[in-house]
């Protein structure tokens, strides 16, 4: 099975419905439904053993290391593809979760991805775990996916698409001169790996691929699922 249970889902919500017109409050999208945040599709992290023991351990670690912002225990994810910073077009949400929410191939059961602890970001000011292995023919086809939607212009081509680095994004500096705070906080969490899951995250049927918002910034900084927040305009067929 090369698609996750949402593209499954997806068909046979867009058979069962008509579409109208899209809607999200004004500060995601303005009345033509042209996104004003930032957009992208991940695999959430929130339901696996690390992020139980993440939960319990962030309070003690945003006093132990002030300089750093800890990501969300609701907002754990492993991104696929960045669609854009703004403008991306909330009336072809159809084409882009057809391409966008390519999973891992799990005919063969939940995928295990290990982590390791690295720096993330132009200016390596975030902390996340680097995930493997990745599965070949999973990576072929997310790369493939993203060249299909930038070529149907739905989203701009960027500088991680030649490559799928799956990582899951724990820590953040709040300034420049935070970032040395982002090395110790690595030793900090390899020390404790085995307390963490081993870090490891299982990516299974339970954690299908969704698209995401990104609203706030700094420490009110969420990942709300798009569907979430807007209506895409969906109301039923009529029956003959």
């Amino acid at each position: 099975m090369k698609r996750l249970v949402a593209a499954a889902a997806l068909a046979g919500f867009c058979a069962a419905s008509s579409v109208a017109g899209p809607s999200c409050p004004a500060a995601i999208a303005d009345a033509r439904g042209v996104g004003r945040v930032p957009l992208f599709s991940a695999i959430p992290l929130s339901r696996t053993p690390f992020a139980r023991r993440w939960e319990r351990a962030r309070r003690g670690l945003a006093e132990k290391f002030p300089g750093l912002r800890f990501e969300k225990t609701e907002d754990l994810h492993i991104t696929l593809v960045f669609v854009s910073t703004a403008g991306w077009d909330l009336a072809r949400l159809g084409e882009m979760e057809r391409l966008g929410l390519d999973g891992p191939d799990l005919s063969s059961g939940p995928v295990v991805l290990g982590g390791t602890p690295d720096l993330f970001g132009p200016d390596k000011d975030v902390a996340a775990l680097r995930l493997g292995p990745v599965p070949s023919e999973w990576s072929r086809r997310l790369m493939a996916d993203r060249d299909a939607m930038t070529a149907a212009g739905l989203r701009p081509r960027d500088r991680y698409d030649a490559v799928f680095v799956p990582h899951a994004s724990l820590a953040y500096a709040r300034t420049p001169k935070d970032r040395p705070e982002l090395k110790r906080f690595e030793a900090w969490l390899l020390k404790r790996a085995r307390r963490f899951a081993g870090l490891k995250f299982a990516v299974g049927r339970e954690n299908a691929p969704r698209y995401y918002l990104v609203t706030g910034r700094g420490d009110s900084t969420e990942f709300p699922p798009l569907r979430g927040k807007c209506s895409v305009g969906v109301k039923p067929a009529k029956t003959p």
